[in-house]
């Protein structure tokens, strides 16, 4: 990482968040670009990506992490790594990192209590893993006891420990994108000895899991702040990844507001913002007019879009009607992309999207199965189409959104824009804390997500992500975990991912799946975001993580 190998360490690093509390801190169940963000700092993989100070598609690059190396048979579906020697957890337990410790991290995949948050990619690219998660999906839950009896007398098939400093992982299949998969933040190492005394991602849990990245929990007081201190046994030499320049990080969840946050970053009592999705559009506009360093934009890939409960249990008017593809085709025509856009802070925040991936992943080609000029909408198309469908004085949705400033601003825009095509949008917000389990809950009464996002699990050929995963219903069948509450089944779709997996040249396969699941409209895409970034000045060089979609607070260093 020479980019930065002449800054000085130490400096505590202090993070504002927009939210009361993190929404995940369990390498298990994070899935969010600002847990990941936060998780970076805490955990450390088999391999990963070192950042970039110039942008996320420029940090694609595989570097070894917790493996030092490792081998692959010659039919591809095999991996034996070898781990390096010098890799400790710290916080409440101090010792060596050894492999059984991922094969634990894996065997949690499932628990039944709360399980990893990205199933969809273990259920394809690992042997015996689905088998294994269906026995241990008949435990009951709220019992620890239970838990830990399942998981020391079973195995998965295709995860195995010879010895501490080797781990086989097994798969059915060649997967060409098997090595980036494990470098998400859920294929951590877990010390079974604290892990089991809690359920995943409770409170005494965020306290006590021990950190197998550069950092642990020194204090965490819920509502109030989170505290990392740098680990004494953090070996800089073995970490390939991550410099860790900052001896602390303090993360302060009292702010609560979107200007109490930049308020504090533009006076220097913060460095970085935690959950604000982009600066207020005055906020940017003054950075760029005082051609200010500390704003920071690279393109994402990331996109927000609007989702559909069709959970097959409900019923209602609005979930029903949006069985039927003309009333999906007339939601689409409805919307106003240029509007949205705006509220994003024009071009320098987001770009219309009309398909289902987005630019920087792999198989992207542009594509509008249902244009408008300039992505202004045609509301008497969709009338028409409402009519077609056999609602010609019009429908209403239930309409659910992440409840801060952000969010309101795309729902109050798309419920004006949608009332001229005969739309009625009934919004309601659902607070941020709470969003991931209100739309994974099947009592959660709503038929339309305006709050709905993704951002790439990795930049370049992280495709699965979407028509692999959340599309595919092989990987992701509706119930338990399905992300977004997306329940969509197109056998054509699986059929072209199961070719693209084991492909030496996928990205003609996703193209072509793109181009079929985007006319058929699983979601509504809105827009793709860029990823704006507001910082102090106290700064002294500047880091993007492609795996965070954000940044790289192991790899940013202070003024001294």
């Amino acid at each position: 990482m020479s980019f930065a190998d002449e800054l000085n360490p130490g400096g505590t690093l202090r993070i504002a968040s927009i939210q009361s509390d993190l929404d995940a801190f369990d390498p298990l169940t994070g899935y969010s670009i600002d847990s990941w963000e936060i998780l970076r700092a805490t955990t450390r993989q088999l391999v990963t990506y070192p950042g970039s100070p110039d942008g996320l598609k420029e940090d694609t690059v595989l570097v070894p992490d917790l493996a030092a190396s490792w081998d692959i048979s010659d039919d591809g579906k095999t991996h034996t790594f070898h781990l390096k020697d010098d890799i400790y957890f710290s916080g409440s337990v101090e010792r060596k990192i050894v492999a059984g410790d991922f094969v634990y991290g894996i065997k949690r995949f499932c628990d039944p209590n709360k399980q990893v948050a990205a199933i969809n990619y273990f259920n394809l690219v690992i042997s015996g893993f689905a088998d294994y998660c269906k026995e241990f999906a008949k435990v009951p839950t709220g019992d620890l006891a239970a838990t830990k009896a399942f998981i020391d007398a079973n195995e998965i098939s295709g995860v195995s420990a010879p010895d501490d400093r080797t781990l086989i992982i097994r798969s059915d299949t060649k997967n060409y994108d098997f090595l980036n998969i494990l470098s998400m933040n859920f294929v951590s190492p877990v010390a079974s000895e604290i892990a089991s005394k809690y359920f995943p991602d409770s409170l005494d849990s965020r306290k006590n899991l021990p950190s197998s990245g550069p950092y642990y929990v020194d204090t965490y007081d819920q509502g109030q702040k989170l505290v990392l201190k740098k680990a004494a046994n953090f070996k800089p030499e073995s970490d390939q990844a991550r410099k860790a320049y900052v001896d602390e990080i303090v993360i302060d969840f009292t702010a609560n507001s979107e200007d109490s946050v930049v308020q504090k970053i533009i006076t220097g009592e913060a460095d970085l913002s935690l959950y604000l999705d982009i600066p207020p559009v005055a906020t940017i506009q003054r950075y760029i007019s005082q051609k200010s360093p500390n704003i920071h934009v690279t393109n994402s890939g990331s996109a927000n879009f609007i989702t559909f409960n069709q959970r097959p249990e409900v019923k209602s008017e609005g979930a029903e009607a949006l069985r039927n593809i003309k009333v999906r085709q007339a939601l689409t025509y409805a919307v106003n992309r240029q509007h949205l856009v705006q509220t994003q802070a024009g071009s320098i925040g987001a770009v219309p999207l009309t398909q289902i991936i987005t630019s920087t992943i792999l198989g992207y080609e542009p594509f509008d199965p249902y244009p408008t000029p300039d992505h202004a909408g045609d509301p008497e198309k969709a009338k028409a189409l409402l009519a077609e469908a056999g609602y010609p004085n019009g429908i209403s949705f239930d309409a659910i959104y992440r409840a801060n400033a952000q969010f309101e601003a795309i729902a109050v825009t798309l419920q004006q824009d949608l009332e001229a095509a005969g739309i009625t949008l009934n919004l309601t917000p659902i607070p941020l804390t709470q969003w991931y389990a209100f739309i994974q809950d099947p009592k959660s009464r709503w038929d339309v997500s305006l709050g709905s996002t993704f951002s790439p699990d990795w930049q370049g050929p992280s495709t699965r992500m979407l028509l692999g995963g959340w599309l595919n219903s092989d990987a992701a069948p509706c119930g338990t975990g399905n992300v977004h509450a997306i329940c969509y089944s197109n056998p054509e779709l699986n059929k072209l991912a199961a070719q693209a997996y084991p492909s030496d040249d996928p990205g003609p396969i996703w193209t072509k799946a793109d181009q079929l699941v985007s006319a058929d409209l699983p979601w509504i895409p809105l827009f793709e975001k860029r990823k704006v970034v507001i910082t102090s000045d106290r700064l002294a060089n500047w880091v993007w993580s492609s795996l965070a979609v954000n940044a790289d607070i192991t790899n940013i260093a202070l003024k001294q």
